[in-house]
């Protein structure tokens, strides 16, 4: 299977301004999420996994209704160009985006897709105490039902945190409960790969514990870089692509 993997977007266009942080270039996301669609139309991938921080709702104005219009503008903005796709996306949402107008622009994928020989199971998570991200509730519920799942397919996990290395210096970017976790996705032998975003310089896909774990850099920062991979029989291939 071929996977497109992209992630943070951080993007403004309705909403005024562009990201604190000055290296994130928000104001040029449209063009260059363009750009990444037609690469992964070229490349003829399977699916597209795009793990959060869609745009950039700015935290202060984030329960102030008159911001909604903008922000759910730019939600929209991103479905219509990743709508090009011709295969299944897969997106979540991250700490900087609005989950309320995520949904009402994405619907959530509560239960698993098949894509190939895997099923992909997306993961809808938030920080916590101190932003500290934690799996919970109903989320921590369909994560141990997908574990102890009996079917034939192996899984992919997606979500915007990470899960595996621990990044915590400066910004927590794991999860508080990411040990538990990968011993349960270890234990299952179902888990091939899990795919995160949120920590912006990105990891390489790395195997530990059986499972191979990916962040994908932000797209938001140059050389604005995104990824494919070819998974195949529990291996997989990483294309590294970019657009200065």
């Amino acid at each position: 299977m071929r996977l497109g993997h992209i992630s943070d977007f951080h993007l403004r266009h309705h909403l005024s301004g562009s990201s604190a942080v000055r290296k994130r270039r928000s104001r040029e996301m449209p063009e260059k999420i363009d750009l990444a669609i037609q690469r992964f139309r070229e490349e003829k991938v399977d699916c597209v996994v795009v793990t959060g921080d869609i745009v950039d709702h700015p935290f202060e104005f984030m329960n102030i209704p008159e911001y909604w219009e903008n922000g759910e503008a730019d939600l929209f903005l991103v479905r219509s160009l990743l709508d090009q796709l011709d295969c299944p996306v897969f997106i979540v949402y991250g700490n900087h985006d609005h989950p309320l107008l995520f949904r009402r622009i994405f619907p959530l994928r509560e239960e698993p897709s098949i894509v190939g020989d895997y099923q992909i199971y997306c993961f809808y998570d938030e920080e916590g105490i101190d932003n500290v991200p934690e799996r919970v509730g109903g989320e921590l519920q369909r994560f141990f039902e997908a574990t102890s799942n009996t079917d034939q397919y192996f899984q992919i996990h997606i979500q915007h945190y990470l899960l595996y290395p621990k990044r915590n210096d400066g910004y927590p970017h794991t999860y508080f409960n990411s040990t538990s976790l990968i011993k349960s996705a270890s234990s299952s032998g179902k888990v091939t790969l899990a795919l995160s975003g949120h920590f912006h310089p990105g990891e390489n896909p790395v195997l530990y514990k059986g499972i191979y774990f990916a962040v994908a850099p932000a797209f938001c920062e140059a050389p604005h870089s995104f990824r494919i991979y070819d998974i195949s029989e529990k291996k997989i291939k990483t294309h590294h692509l970019n657009f200065y």
